[in-house]
């Protein structure tokens, strides 16, 4: 059984001048048996019950809370072969589960230093992610923050990405527009290890770290795709925190070992 592993913190630093001297206000170390309610909550199901086909990209997992295993401080996230299938609200069957948490509706936040120390996975199919929506706001058109993103394939996962979406609202394919980088390891996989990854967000910036490593940096006027500096949304809103694996619409293959 393959797993993607997890274990999280949180910083933030409100100074003016936003200094590096960061100043806790949240975190998680996954200390205990099982997941703490008080900073994290599970989506459940294939989206279905929100009119949302494999959570809106086609996804093949049914997320259960299950599938999320705490032990000495490392949150696991385990997917899983189903071989009965997990029936939906729709009456559709998944024959793979997962878990996703969230700290939607407990915690959110509007600029700061945010970082995870996760260990990911190869493999064709899965597909983990660490990234930010904002409270109670629409999609694309009030954005999106990915911290990590990383696709298996039949060879070792050896990039990882980050991104910012934004677009106009109701959704359409020709205003959907995104930035995004993708940085490669060295030698071996990005699974082989746990690694840092995180932001650093304030007013008009956005720049993406690797252990500590500047990756990549937004800001509205050097973001090509937004067709004016008032469609930028990143300075509106208070933004959660999501953590997930996905199995992509492709799906496993023969060579996918669970």
């Amino acid at each position: 059984m393959k797993r993607i592993i997890l274990s999280i913190i949180f910083l933030v630093s409100y100074t003016a001048s936003f200094s590096q001297n960061w100043q806790l206000i949240w975190e998680d170390d996954f200390n205990g048996n099982s997941l703490d309610q008080s900073k994290w909550a599970h989506d459940i199901g294939t989206g279905s019950q929100y009119g949302m086909w494999g959570w809106g990209n086609g996804e093949l997992q049914y997320y259960q809370p299950q599938n999320t295993i705490l032990n000495n401080g490392i949150a696991k996230i385990e997917v899983k072969e189903e071989p009965n299938g997990i029936v939906d609200s729709w009456g559709a069957s998944s024959y793979f589960s997962s878990s996703k948490i969230t700290t939607k509706g407990i915690f959110d936040f509007r600029y700061g230093k945010v970082e995870a120390r996760i260990k990911t996975i190869d493999g064709q199919g899965f597909w983990p992610a660490f990234w930010m929506l904002p409270t109670g706001g629409s999609w694309p058109c009030d954005g999106e923050i990915d911290i990590m993103e990383q696709w298996g394939n039949n060879y070792l996962t050896n990039s990882t990405t980050g991104a910012a979406h934004i677009g106009t609202c109701p959704y359409s394919q020709s205003t959907h527009f995104y930035e995004s980088f993708s940085s490669y390891i060295s030698s071996g996989s990005y699974a082989d290890d746990f690694h840092t990854y995180s932001v650093i967000w304030k007013e008009d910036t956005i720049t993406w770290y690797v252990d500590e490593t500047e990756l990549f940096s937004l800001n509205p006027s050097s973001y090509w795709s937004i067709p004016s500096q008032s469609a930028w949304p990143f300075n509106a809103n208070e933004w959660y925190l999501m953590i997930n694996l996905a199995i992509t619409q492709a799906g496993p293959n023969s060579n996918t070992v669970f």
